[in-house]
């Protein structure tokens, strides 16, 4: 009788802990190799060298340069030939970046959520980014069960961080920004700008500082239904 329940207890037990621990993961699979950025300054602050497979990582959305790093990270990941995504929930990134990643635009948040969990199972991306939205504690829950699964990288930049194994923030340092100069001396626009970057986890915290170049954006009036302009209006 003893031998009959034991292994019902067992996997009661494991669905406890996956359940209770969704980022915990087994030994054997601690040895995956992290996804490499490709940004430098980056990888050498996130524990072996890059973002962790199988794991979530929440970058604080309310803090400045979140979008411009991880807009170059998927860039290089990109270049090196591993599939994308970014889930672009608030519909903020424009239609010309066709180079990158497979930029989805959910229509609403529970469609956001919808795409962002099948990509994660799928397993078929290297790094899946989700951003413009607020997904509750229990979808929290149910996308870290959803990465583990897929074994990717995955990145959600919202201030919801609690099942997270790695929490990142970042913040403008605009005392380092680099300007150019206009024939008359005058400021003429942003060349270069500086950015901290805060890792943390139980137990550490580690800090960065680098510079990204600045690119000029001509004005985005809309010109595709549901997406937004620079202004934040829709059509």
């Amino acid at each position: 009788m003893t031998a009959a329940v034991a292994p019902s207890r067992a996997t009661a037990l494991r669905s406890l802990l996956v359940e209770r621990f969704p980022n915990a993961v087994l030994l054997p699979e601690r040895s995956a190799p992290p996804l490499v950025t490709g940004l430098a300054s980056l990888d050498r602050i996130l524990p072996n060298g890059g973002l962790p497979r199988g794991r979530m990582v929440v970058w604080q959305s309310k803090t400045g340069g979140a979008t411009a790093i991880l807009r170059t990270a998927c860039q290089g990941v990109a270049n090196r030939g591993e599939r994308v995504a970014w889930i672009d929930g608030a519909r903020t990134i424009g239609p010309g970046w066709t180079d990158g990643p497979l930029v989805v635009r959910p229509a609403d948040q529970d469609l956001a959520l919808r795409a962002t969990e099948i990509l994660l199972r799928s397993g078929g991306f290297a790094l899946v980014v989700l951003s413009g939205i607020d997904p509750g504690q229990s979808a929290m829950l149910r996308l870290s069960r959803m990465v583990h699964e897929g074994q990717g990288a995955f990145v959600a930049l919202t201030d919801r961080g609690l099942t997270a194994s790695i929490r990142l923030s970042s913040r403008f340092l605009v005392d380092r920004f680099r300007w150019s100069i206009g024939p008359f001396g005058e400021v003429a626009a942003v060349d270069a700008v500086s950015i901290e970057v805060t890792a943390k986890a139980s137990g550490w915290s580690e800090r960065t500082t680098f510079t990204l170049p600045a690119k000029a954006h001509d004005l985005r009036l809309s010109l595709e239904p549901g997406v937004a302009d620079r202004r934040g209006a829709l059509d």
